[in-house]
């Protein structure tokens, strides 16, 4: 991708995007945010719920981690084209960038962490249960498995292998949890 492509493709000058994003950098920003928006409006929306009557325990927590990944995967699978554009720009950051700064691969994944630790704090705490794995380690792992079963829905499209891969991952997620002490 170029600005100049991007520029002939919305069929303006590259001037009109040059002056809307300083650089190529900071419009595939843009599009990782506009990408990324629908995904972090509907966890947020999940984790603001009140869940004060519902059940608790172990099968309130994994009850509640069905509802939010079927949730947050319902605004995925809805958007296929768009979440490839994610995976492009990640390896197109990769390679621009290299490690250690990771540039828009980085501020993808910090944000989408932000949003799974939202998610896993609120559905334990509403739940009266804790993670024994430390939350940053959990985010990881629930990041990669996250991933994994997008990408491989990226590849087959089968709906129903993602929804059964996904409720899976929440019982090995819901394994590592005890009750919280004192509830």
């Amino acid at each position: 991708m170029t600005v100049r492509g991007v520029a002939e493709r919305a069929g303006v000058s590259l001037g009109v995007v040059h002056y809307c994003y300083t650089d190529k950098e900071e419009l595939l920003r843009e599009v990782i945010n506009t990408v990324n928006a629908d995904v972090h409006q509907a966890a947020k929306a999940f984790v603001s719920v009140d869940f004060g009557s519902g059940v608790g325990g172990t099968e309130g927590l994994r009850q509640r981690l069905y509802e939010a990944i079927d949730l947050i995967w319902t605004v995925i699978s809805a958007s296929p084209d768009r979440q490839l554009l994610t995976y492009e720009i990640v390896s197109y950051s990769l390679r621009t960038h290299g490690l250690p700064e990771i540039g828009l691969a980085g501020d993808q994944q910090s944000s989408n962490e932000e949003i799974v630790r939202s998610v896993l704090e609120r559905t334990a705490e509403s739940s009266g249960m804790r993670w024994t794995m430390d939350i940053d380690d959990m985010i990881r792992v629930v990041m990669c498995m996250i991933d994994g079963i997008g990408l491989r829905w990226q590849i087959y499209r089968d709906d129903d292998e993602a929804n059964e891969l996904l409720h899976r991952a929440v019982d090995l997620v819901v394994a590592d949890a005890r009750p919280a002490e004192g509830a």
